[in-house]
């Protein structure tokens, strides 16, 4: 990360901070209620994502494996 990028999300995380104290409780209990919809991906994207799913179900079965014949022994 560079310097500008470091000061840049610093002097955004200050504002956002001044901002949210600056609102009133009810505001601000308002504003933390606010919906974002889910993010449609594109097809490569939710292919890496099934990759990683089907990645951690093996190494899953791998450790049990693992433990399950480490106790026999």
């Amino acid at each position: 990360m560079t310097e500008e990028s470091k000061n840049d999300h610093l002097n955004n995380s200050l504002e956002q901070e001044w901002i949210l104290s600056s609102l009133e409780s009810g505001q601000l209990s308002e504003a933390k209620k606010q919906h974002f919809p889910r993010r449609t991906l594109r097809r490569s994207q939710m292919l890496v994502l099934w990759s990683l799913r089907i990645y951690l179900l093996f190494m899953m079965a791998v450790v049990i494996y693992q433990i399950w014949s480490g106790a026999g022994n």
